[in-house]
């Protein structure tokens, strides 16, 4: 596999967590220089009984969590389907304590990233497994700050991009700043109950990507501390030009178009800051028209990704 191809695909990896993290998360972050603009649409209350839902972790609450992500793709260029390898599954554990609870319900707190992974197969090990868990390993011990409200929305935060990192990697990271930010899943002002259902919209800018993206959320359950509640995620961008530092100096990328559906179920608890547990896939097509060295190529991607997040208790 040639650097090229490579880089691609650790772009492809960093969308695919950009889209996890916007159906599972209410709290990863970088630095915010305004407040995130995201619609919350309530559609349907749910049933009696109804309660306001609210996060309430207390000052000193710690909680760990390991997600497992597996992101495959079939590329084909001018029509011609291009040689599929498999990409090994990608595992990290961050570990969060909150540090404050305002009077407002504001939630301040601390991360840190203390572990990430390439899952291989022993039996089928991949070729790039290697080159890809190089590029990981710096990110292990990454700490960052964040500050989010009682209704899951991002006020601000902040991530400390660690030393070493290969250059690419880096600016992809300073790149998805404005998304992570945007990446949350709140919960509405009104009370809500049992089949209640509501509609996050969001408009992301990821590595110089703008895409909208809905979200549809509906409660399946609720407990005396939480719910669990099933997800419906739509993503589409415009036509526009990408500037990535990913890709190799000299190489223009066009997006053409870009759908993207999924779906999963998550469980939340009023006392913590992410969810308990989560699982969510995830297809996407995306069509880019490429020029290198002035030649112009058609590009087809087909990605399916599957996540999956739980909590580790001790």
């Amino acid at each position: 596999m040639n650097s090229t191809t490579l880089r691609y695909r650790c772009f492809l990896i960093a969308f695919c967590v950009l889209v996890q993290q916007s159906v599972t998360s209410t709290a990863r972050s970088e630095e915010v220089t305004e407040p995130p603009k995201i619609s919350v649409e309530l559609v349907e209350p749910g049933s009696e009984p109804r309660r306001v839902v609210r996060f309430t972790p207390e000052v000193g609450a710690k909680q760990a969590a390991e997600m497992i992500i597996d992101m495959q793709q079939k590329v084909s260029l001018g029509g011609t389907a291009m040689p599929s390898q498999t990409i090994p599954p990608q595992k990290m554990t961050i570990e969060t304590e909150v540090t404050d609870v305002s009077a407002n319900g504001d939630i301040s707190f601390q991360f840190e990233y203390t572990d990430m992974k390439v899952v291989d197969d022993p039996n089928n090990p991949s070729p790039i497994a290697a080159t890809m868990e190089q590029m990981l390993a710096p990110m292990i011990g990454a700490t960052g700050q964040g500050v989010v409200s009682n209704r899951g929305l991002t006020r601000e935060g902040n991530l400390n991009i660690p030393e070493g990192l290969a250059p690419q990697l880096k600016k992809m990271l300073e790149g998805m700043k404005d998304a992570m930010n945007r990446l949350s899943s709140p919960v509405p002002e009104e009370a809500i109950g049992k089949g209640a259902q509501w509609k996050v919209v969001q408009r992301l800018v990821a590595n110089g990507m703008t895409l909208t993206q809905t979200s549809t959320h509906t409660i399946t359950d609720m407990t005396e501390d939480g719910f669990e509640m099933s997800i419906a995620l739509d993503q589409g961008a415009d036509a526009q030009q990408i500037e990535n530092p990913m890709l190799p100096a000299g190489t223009k990328l066009n997006l053409d178009s870009l759908n993207s559906t999924g779906s999963g179920t998550t469980t939340v608890v009023a006392g913590s800051i992410f969810p308990t547990n989560s699982k969510v896939s995830v297809n996407t097509v995306a069509n880019m028209s490429i020029n290198v060295a002035g030649q112009d190529q058609k590009m087809k991607t087909e990605m399916t990704m599957k996540m999956s997040l739980r909590e580790l208790v001790e």
